[in-house]
């Protein structure tokens, strides 16, 4: 029998100044010293109070893509560093990620927006120098700390959150597109009671509570519960729960020149109405699902954006079916499928 795993951080903190703490959950986790992976704008941010926290860190900075290159730069930079941490965007904390696997090293996480499922898991998307996603790289273990300052991701621009939103939203269809097709989770195991707990508690908050946290105006009750939904229960839904067609579908976006440039979480908004308009979801379901994404500035068709041709749609399809989980599903579903789908929700856009 396959066993049920679930894999989390060693500890995760959340609220408005969290990022004052940093030294001292380092030093709960085992301390320094420690190699800093920042992109530009967090090092703008938040540069100076890292530097007083954390005088003899070395702050590497982050060069814009998460390639094999850019790991290995930040891994031979790292130095006699005993643990790397990763502040900025998805991309930047991925590449602390990957050069913590190089060194055999472990990682804390610091998030700057919350657009995305990634910062609690011990997986590393890698890119290739034009964007296109080029494999997965795994720790060992998740990350050892993870340390959202909700202050910090109230301050981004609203766009961000709205991707992560989005991103999180995908979680129930695919854990039940995994269930069903008997797909295994990111640690080679079936999901836990615990798990399908946290998907229903996270889609129920964003459904409840985005569109207050999308205009509130700072760190509010709502913000926090949606904050902590995006980036700590979604990225323990995805990892501990699986995926399916949603996330299969953004490796078919991101090699679309008029797709690419979507934040992750939007793409994986547009592979969710997929998954749904291949068979999975009513069309009221799916009708109900994309109004709520339009609330939220989500894009909803694919026609939105000029991508409307047969050779298009087929074309992501077909690069869309070779993602590892694609399989993951009610049913088989072919390269007609998933066009027909995308169609499908153009028509009703």
């Amino acid at each position: 029998m396959t066993m049920r795993i679930l894999g989390a951080p060693l500890r995760y903190v959340q609220g408005p100044g969290a990022i004052d703490r940093l030294a001292e959950e380092i030093a709960i986790i085992g301390g320094g010293p420690a190699a800093v992976v920042i992109d530009p704008v967090a090092r703008d941010l938040l540069g100076e109070r890292i530097s007083s926290q954390l005088p003899d860190a070395r702050l590497m900075e982050f060069g814009g893509e998460c390639t094999a290159a850019e790991i290995a730069a930040r891994a031979r930079e790292a130095g006699d560093a005993r643990l790397l941490v990763g502040i900025g965007g998805g991309k930047a904390i991925d590449t602390a990620k990957g050069a913590a696997i190089e060194r055999g090293l472990p990682v804390a996480i610091v998030p700057t927006i919350a657009s995305n499922d990634s910062p609690t898991s011990h997986i590393a998307v890698v890119y290739t120098p034009d964007h296109a996603v080029e494999g997965v790289r795994h720790m060992k273990t998740n990350p050892s700390l993870v340390l959202v300052d909700t202050a910090v991701i109230a301050g981004a621009p609203r766009r961000f959150l709205a991707a992560g939103i989005g991103d999180a939203m995908s979680k129930p269809y695919e854990l039940a597109g995994a269930l069903a097709g008997g797909g295994l989770n990111f640690f080679a195991g079936r999901p836990t009671e615990l798990t399908k707990a946290i998907v229903a508690r996270a889609s129920d908050i964003l459904l409840a509570d985005s569109e207050a946290a999308m205009s509130a105006e700072g760190p509010n009750e709502a913000f926090e519960r949606v904050v902590e939904a995006t980036v700590l229960l979604s990225g323990l839904a995805f990892e501990s729960g699986g995926l399916s067609i949603a996330h299969a579908m953004v490796r078919g976006l991101s090699v679309t020149p008029a797709l690419s440039g979507l934040l992750h979480g939007e793409m994986v908004a547009l592979g969710t109405l997929t998954q749904l308009a291949a068979g999975q979801g009513s069309e009221e379901e799916i009708r109900s699902l994309a109004a709520f994404f339009r609330r939220i500035n989500l894009p909803t068709s694919f026609a939105e954006f000029g991508v409307t041709g047969s050779a298009e749609l087929k074309h992501i399809a077909e690069v869309a079916l070779t993602a590892p989980y694609a399989p993951n599903y009610y049913r088989k579903l072919g390269v007609s499928d998933l066009v027909q789908a995308m169609q499908l929700l153009d028509e009703g856009h």
